[in-house]
């Protein structure tokens, strides 16, 4: 702000306050622009201090104890030995009574919470040149106005009123400033955002690249994964979890194609994330290193569960999702996580190499074991390529599959899971009718590995 007038040596400010912290730090800031400063904790206190010795304004706090900021204004506004002082009402302004409110008391101006230590020295710098033009109020009745249906009768003269608005206004633009403050802080979120995105589909190409090294020597795919692992799963999930809060809309309204824009990169770095998942998981089972903790599981319940999961990305293919349980729960002895990992690849794998029919997923008892078919109306695969179904890294390039992704690790972690839980996969498929993959599981408890 300005230079301070040397008339503020001789102007003195009264602050009311119950805050002694709010207090203090009004305090400080005020008396180093010049001025004389008096503090009281609540309105009654500051009725007697200004009646000892009257400030030449009052700075005064709503909420408070005993007599709030209201009461106290008009109890001065309503002293003729009072009412020239003038009072600025320090408010959140959340409610639009609470300017009514101001006015019927006698206030003279407002100032939002939270405010710029600037703009409340302006303000009161403001209402001090103005206070010689101040006129005195009215005796009469004042005028009448209803605000929903409460009654207000304001006695404010024109100037106070103007003073009121003006001041209101100032508000509502800074408010305004603000918000645009942060619309821009969002758009310049967004632009990091999408060259995130862009870092991501080079990593993409990275990855890809190291996947053919990592088919040809397994020595090599180790070492890539222990160097990659970490920076890569620690800025997707930060990049998930940043783009998920913006779509929740949590740092201000998104545009349309925003929100489009959002979704993609979510829908992309979760993909991702998946993919190195695989990768992982393959890693620790080749390194003697998964956790197989058997216990005793209902499969009836975790297979709708699971396929109740898929639902929506086959009903995003027009697709119908079928599950067939037997009336009698079956119950084996093995590990949930990995059994829950096997059924999501399988279904996984026949909604995404199927385009039209649906997919149909049957649990059976088979002795003291159990078996699961996953079965497909797809374009199934051809007899040269069924060979590849279960090598790491292998993708079939036929006309069924060439328009998937994936890393080509999704059927060969299941059978790598399935030898842990003591069982096997097994398929048939014919070209163009469709394929069924079967987990089949012995009922011997799997040995646990820690």
């Amino acid at each position: 702000m300005d230079a301070v007038s040397p008339s503020t040596e001789s102007t003195e400010i009264l602050i009311v306050e119950d805050s002694p912290t709010q207090a203090e730090r009004l305090r400080r800031l005020i008396h180093s622009q010049g001025y004389q400063v008096r503090v009281a904790h609540n309105g009654a206190l500051a009725l007697d201090a200004i009646r000892e010795r009257m400030p030449d304004l009052v700075l005064s706090d709503i909420v408070m104890p005993e007599m709030n900021g209201y009461e106290l204004c008009r109890e001065i506004k309503q002293d003729a030995a009072l009412k020239a002082i003038p009072v600025i009402l320090v408010t959140s302004l959340t409610d639009p009574q609470d300017i009514f409110r101001g006015i019927e008391c006698g206030a003279d101006n407002f100032i939002r919470k939270p405010y710029a230590e600037d703009y409340l020295m302006l303000r009161i710098a403001h209402v001090l040149r103005n206070l010689q033009l101040r006129r005195a109020s009215d005796d009469g009745a004042g005028v009448g106005l209803y605000l929903g249906d409460q009654q207000y009768v304001i006695n404010a003269d024109r100037q106070q009123i103007l003073d009121l608005l003006v001041s209101t206004y100032e508000q509502a633009v800074q408010v305004n400033a603000e918000l645009q403050a942060r619309e821009r802080q969002v758009i310049d979120l967004n632009t990091r955002l999408a060259h995130h995105a862009a870092e991501l589909e080079s990593t993409n190409r990275e990855i890809a690249l190291k996947n053919v090294e990592l088919a040809e020597a397994s020595r090599m795919k180790s070492a890539f994964i222990a160097n990659m692992s970490h920076e890569l799963r620690t800025p997707l999930n930060a990049i998930i979890g940043f783009t998920g809060a913006l779509l929740m809309k949590l740092p201000g309204p998104l545009t349309g194609d925003q929100e489009k824009q959002l979704n993609t990169i979510r829908t992309s770095a979760r993909h991702l994330l998946s993919l190195i998942n695989d990768i992982l998981d393959v890693a620790k089972i080749e390194a003697g290193k998964i956790k197989i903790a058997p216990e005793r599981v209902n499969l009836n319940a975790l297979v709708q569960e699971t396929v109740d999961t898929l639902r929506q990305m086959a009903a995003h293919k027009g697709l119908a999702l079928t599950v067939e349980v037997p009336e009698d729960a079956v119950a084996l002895d093995t590990d949930r996580r990995a059994f829950t990992q096997i059924v999501i690849n399988l279904v996984n794998n026949a909604i995404k190499f199927t385009e039209r029919g649906g997919v149909r997923v049957t649990l059976r008892r088979e002795g003291d074991g159990a078996v699961l078919d996953v079965a497909d109306s797809g374009t199934g695969i051809r007899a040269q390529d069924q060979a590849k179904l279960f090598k790491a890294f292998s993708q079939l390039d036929s006309t069924s599959t060439r328009h998937a992704e994936g890393t080509g690790l999704g059927l060969y972690l299941c059978q790598n899971l399935a030898n842990l839980l003591g069982g096997q996969i097994a398929f048939a498929s014919e070209f163009g009718v469709g394929s069924t993959f079967s987990l089949m599981l012995s009922g011997e408890t799997p040995q646990a590995v820690s």
